[in-house]
């Protein structure tokens, strides 16, 4: 009988050391900002200046249609060139994420950012759905500063 309650206990506590935060925490609200900034300034409206300070310059980007992207400079060269400049405007949506916290010796170090977003092209006259993804960002606290270090964007 111990076993189990030991049992019990123990998947208690690590369901709740691994579950998400909830959409009422400051942290859900800070990463839900800083997405915000990353892509509604960011990739919408081409306010890159944005990057500046949330985007850690040895930064890791992985796309499963792109590729690698390596740095803060190859990531903003790319938004500049690929969205801003395009001939035909583009958008994203979001349209679900989840907030995990990272945490060592008990501190908050980071967040993990997993969801799904929607994008769209300009075409007659209306936003036209291009199509949907999922991402995954990793956002490391450095000295106050929540910094994008590493994202995956798959399922294109």
């Amino acid at each position: 009988m111990l076993k189990y309650i030991i049992l019990i206990t123990f998947c208690f506590f690590a369901e709740k050391s691994i579950a998400q935060v909830s959409k009422t925490d400051t942290l859900y609200k800070k990463v839900t900002a800083l997405d915000s900034l990353v892509f509604t300034e960011g990739f919408n409206r081409c306010n890159l200046g944005v990057y500046d300070n949330i985007i850690a310059e040895d930064l890791e980007f992985y796309h499963d249609k792109g590729g690698i992207t390596s740095g803060k400079a190859a990531f903003v060269a790319s938004v500049k060139n690929n969205i801003c400049n395009s001939k035909t405007p583009v958008k994203r949506t979001l349209d679900s994420m989840q907030v995990y916290t990272m945490q060592g010796n008990g501190q908050l170090y980071g967040a993990v950012q997993e969801g799904i977003h929607s994008f769209y092209h300009w075409g007659n006259n209306t936003w036209v759905k291009s199509g949907d993804a999922r991402f995954l960002h990793v956002w490391l606290l450095d000295k106050g500063s929540w910094l994008l270090k590493r994202v995956v964007s798959y399922d294109h």
